[in-house]
């Protein structure tokens, strides 16, 4: 399967920027396929401040197929010299069109953590949940509120991320929200079968090894246990709002073909325009 930092990217989702970055590209400067590929390659490049190698790679198959594509729709042309091509009047109408989506509001933050909670159904009787890349317990202190019984956990290994704990235990103190709060990687968590849910919020795409964790998160998981995740959403409308950072994300094929590898079934994926809800069951 293909996954954040291979060599080629699945999902609508990719075409779907790639149809839209081409034009914007071609409208900066003629280009060669190979001089598109290097220069997404290029802006990218900042991803592997996250996770080795997660560049976004496109291959000259898909960025031959969407030119293909941008031509018979008359958006693109090639130019005089071989494989070198150009934007037309009509891709730059386009163009326009699709930059209008910026116009477009984001998510509500509160909104989607809402969604996300209410996915999981009613608390009672207690239900322990364990929340992945916690940060300062946004999403953890809102689940101890709704009746939940919460260990959050966040490994603090970005520069963004360092003593996150420590604010949100001073948050569950201020808000008197019993969390248990630890710094670690779910990879390292030994509580085998313990948790009725797992969830996460805009952690996953941030993790070093995706494959790895989500195995680990099935094994956390009680039989009939859920995933739910909050995550950025590959896409146009992701990449508008988020830039490449938004392609560190699981494409919605790749999301169902690693969660199927883990084991897991019933898997639902619940659009948000720039984000996603991912939702997953362990079998019974």
């Amino acid at each position: 399967m293909s996954l954040p930092g291979t060599e080629e990217r699945i999902g609508r989702g990719i075409y779907a920027f790639l149809e839209d970055y081409v034009l914007v590209m071609l409208d900066e400067a003629q280009a060669t396929p190979e001089q598109m590929i290097a220069t997404i390659r290029e802006r990218s490049a900042g991803n592997d401040n996250y996770r080795d190698g997660s560049a976004l790679e496109i291959s000259a198959r898909q960025m031959n197929c969407v030119l293909r594509r941008l031509q018979r729709e008359s958006c693109v042309r090639t130019a005089r010299e071989p494989d070198l091509y150009r934007v037309t009047t009509k891709g730059k109408r386009q163009l326009e069109r699709a930059e209008g989506l910026k116009q477009q509001t984001g998510v509500d933050k509160n909104e989607a953590a809402d969604k996300l909670i209410s996915l999981l159904g009613p608390p009672p009787p207690p239900k322990k949940v364990l929340d992945v890349g916690t940060g300062e317990g946004y999403l953890a202190l809102k689940l101890a509120e709704a009746g939940f019984e919460v260990m959050a956990i966040d490994s603090e290994e970005f520069d963004y991320s360092k003593d996150s704990i420590k604010r949100a235990m001073e948050a569950a103190r201020e808000r008197q929200c019993a969390v248990e709060f630890r710094r670690s990687d779910v990879r390292r968590l030994r509580r085998r079968n313990a948790f009725d849910y797992v969830v996460a919020s805009q952690a996953v795409h941030c993790m070093q090894d995706t494959a790895a964790s989500l195995k680990a998160i099935y094994g956390l998981l009680e039989p009939a246990g859920k995933f739910v995740c909050l995550d950025l959403a590959v896409g146009l409308l992701g990449f508008l709002h988020h830039g490449f950072h938004s392609f560190l994300a699981l494409s919605v094929e790749e999301w169902r073909q690693q969660l199927k590898q883990c084991g897991f079934e019933r898997v639902r994926i619940h659009d948000l325009d720039d984000f996603c809800i991912v939702q997953a069951s362990k079998p019974a």
